[in-house]
């Protein structure tokens, strides 16, 4: 699966994306981010991800051969 990085996300990561292996919910997704990424676990608590350029929620089922954004909260001014 492909993950995309965006935002502070990216920055932090220092890339904009990586490839994963993982099948599963997009909530075990994110616990799979936060274990590997443990100083980043805030962040991925409120991040929120898209499949084929749409949000989807917790419990949808993620094949492995998607293209997955991972998108942080957006902050404006």
């Amino acid at each position: 699966m492909k993950l995309l990085y965006f935002a502070v996300l990216r920055e932090k990561l220092r890339k904009s994306e990586e490839e994963v292996e993982f099948q599963g919910t997009v909530s075990e997704l994110r616990a799979f981010l936060m274990q590997k990424y443990p100083e980043l676990e805030s962040l991925f608590r409120v991040v929120r991800f898209a499949v084929q350029e749409e949000y989807v929620d917790e419990e949808h089922f993620l094949k492995g051969q998607e293209q997955v954004a991972v998108i942080p909260p957006v902050s404006g001014g």
